[in-house]
């Protein structure tokens, strides 16, 4: 009986992670958000080009940063015209992550000219981050 239970268990982990795997890959073709960062170049080169820039550190095994993520979409949506929009995957950019002190995730941070000029830790309302950066907006032009 127990080798049962242990087999259902499983069987359910492994389908709850990958269809994690496939719903996270379906953020990386957004209109709004730039393909995942992978690399701690790749970071640098991103943030300091734009004026503004948007950059959510998750990772693929982090259940808060999923259900962040649609929340994400659309406040790329709103402000991709005048800010652009990055995930890193913290993973893969380690370097990039202890830099920043990210020490838990999500973590969203705003740049300017390649300066950090807001953070939020943890799930944050997504109002929260759209009044934010109209702010940011409309004081630094």
């Amino acid at each position: 009986m127990k080798t049962v239970i242990n087999i259902v268990i499983l069987t359910g982990l492994y389908l709850l992670c990958h269809s994690n795997l496939y719903a996270q890959k379906s953020d990386s073709e957004s209109k709004y958000i730039h393909p995942t960062i992978e690399s701690d170049s790749v970071f640098q080169n991103a943030i300091s080009s734009q004026k503004y820039a948007v950059v959510d550190f998750w990772a693929i095994w982090c259940k808060p940063c999923q259900l962040f993520s649609p929340e994400y979409e659309q406040i790329a949506k709103k402000f991709y015209k005048k800010v652009s929009f990055y995930k890193l995957d913290i993973d893969k950019c380690q370097i990039t992550a202890n830099e920043l002190n990210v020490k838990m995730i999500p973590v969203i941070i705003v740049f300017k000219n390649g300066e950090e000029i807001k953070r939020y830790v943890g799930l944050t309302a997504k109002e929260r981050i759209i009044f934010d950066i109209e702010e940011i907006i409309k004081t630094t032009k």
